[in-house]
């Protein structure tokens, strides 16, 4: 059995056996991409009237651009390489999560757009980023645990996630000087984020 579909058994395995533990992989899979949102919103508000507001709202803007790269990416894949959801293509498939069967499996989009927006906190705060790294594998985990892709889907997805917010990091100083035009940029003095 190769290591992808046993990695997926060994995951998908721990779903239908408990109510709880079903409930812990549906909100990974499912909502834990919105509370990292919230977190990436809660990391911009933080730093409301203080000198790092500036550079947290041109990580926005480059978490934004490297989710956008992130799912632009990732759409060609199911024209060029279609792989079948899990549940579709396998038996004795626990499926927490309702999808679609004809939808395209590799990569996850929700681990490109989770690994984006982690990654391009990651480069400039290292410690919302950690955070924000881990909620991303999070997902990818659920994603596995729901049924829903297999371990390479999210592998995938984490890879061009990351090389998005890779590709995205000069939107970061490209932002800058369209910022000046707005009060509240030029009342405190820049620093870094």
């Amino acid at each position: 059995m190769p290591i992808d579909l046993a990695s997926f058994r060994a995951v998908n395995g721990l779903a239908g056996r408990s109510d709880a533990l079903d409930a812990v992989f549906i909100f990974l899979a499912t909502y834990l991409i919105f509370v990292m949102t919230a977190l990436v919103a809660a990391y911009v508000v933080f730093a409301w009237k203080t000198s790092h507001f500036e550079g947290r709202v041109e990580n926005l803007a480059h978490a934004l651009w490297a989710a956008i790269l992130a799912i632009l990416v990732q759409i060609p894949f199911a024209y060029f390489w279609f792989r079948a959801r899990p549940f579709a293509a396998l038996e004795d498939v626990v499926k927490l999560v309702d999808r679609m069967p004809g939808e395209k499996s590799f990569p996850s989009a929700h681990a490109s757009l989770a690994f984006a927006i982690a990654g391009a906190i990651a480069l400039r705060n290292r410690a919302w980023g950690r955070a924000l790294l881990a909620c991303a594998a999070l997902v990818a985990f659920g994603r596995v645990a729901a049924g829903v892709h297999y371990p390479s889907d999210v592998v995938g997805g984490a890879i061009v996630g990351l090389l998005a917010a890779l590709a995205a990091a000069p939107v970061k100083k490209g932002i800058e000087p369209y910022l000046e035009f707005l009060p509240v940029f030029r009342r405190y003095k820049r620093r870094d984020a």
